[in-house]
């Protein structure tokens, strides 16, 4: 059992390691490092955003290149419109772990009605040789008719340079999003913010305890009962840093994060 003299003096002491720890925390700069986190991976999301391929502007230049009502020419726009279709399923296959659940394998694609038996054999073939421009080759097939196009019935040249161009877009809006696929926010970034917040909180567990007020600390002169102020720190800092990590990687599901995730081993 601890006399009155022993308890004063371990109060003491525990104060003393209380205010030790509050001073702790003035130390780890939390605001600044989650700021330049958020803002390196919100930055890249608003961009991956912005890289999103649209087919509408493609696909109504396509309709004044190929204006004609007879059967080959439908058959050439809903071709090519099956085609680029194809290249965003091929392209979020390799990207995104939600359309890679939606078509597991090619063959899956096939029974989609995106590509034929003829096509699949054919992109095969070529993936086999080589396997990075898979995803482009739908691309190749729409410039292949579109130069059918231009031999029979020869488009304007204003809209069929148009054409090309819009098509170039939606390639490179596909590429951009292969880029920030490849090139995500470092991992040491996640593990630093990840270290400061936990720490900061860490010490905050003791240094923010209440104190007798009686003694006049400095800023422990009421005795507030419930720390407010820290629970609301820890709700936007926490908050702020567990949010952001759902940005890292938007194409992902919650469990294939890899990315964002903490390791230290």
């Amino acid at each position: 059992m601890l006399d009155d003299d022993d308890s004063e003096r371990y109060r003491r002491k525990f104060e003393q390691l209380a205010l030790m720890f509050d001073e702790f925390t003035k130390l780890i700069p939390l605001t600044f490092l989650l700021g330049f986190y958020v803002s390196n991976v919100v930055s890249g999301w608003w961009r991956q955003f912005q890289s999103l391929p649209w087919p509408e502007d493609l696909l109504s230049v396509l309709c004044m290149v190929i204006p004609g009502r007879d059967e080959r020419s439908q058959r050439r726009r809903h071709a090519i419109a099956r085609y680029v279709n194809l290249t965003a399923a091929l392209a979020w296959r390799e990207i995104s772990s939600k359309i890679r659940r939606r078509f597991p394998t090619i063959r899956h694609i096939v029974d989609s009605g995106l590509m034929t038996e003829k096509e699949f054999e054919l992109l095969n073939k070529i993936s086999s040789e080589v396997k990075s421009v898979r995803w482009m080759t739908p691309l190749h097939w729409v410039q292949q008719i579109l130069a059918d196009e231009i031999k029979e019935n020869a488009p304007m040249a204003s809209l069929t340079n148009q054409f090309v161009q819009e098509l170039k877009q939606y390639r490179s809006a596909l590429r951009k999003l292969f880029c920030h696929d490849w090139v995500c926010v470092p991992l040491v970034y996640t593990q630093v913010a990840a270290l400061a917040t936990y720490a900061y909180f860490g010490f905050c567990l003791l240094g923010r305890q209440f104190l007798d007020p009686e003694k006049k600390y400095k800023r422990y002169e009421v005795d507030f009962v419930v720390p407010i102020f820290t629970i609301v720190q820890f709700l936007f800092f926490v908050g702020w840093f567990k949010v952001d990590g759902e940005y890292c990687n938007p194409c992902a599901t919650g469990g294939s994060r890899s990315h964002a995730a903490i390791r230290y081993g």
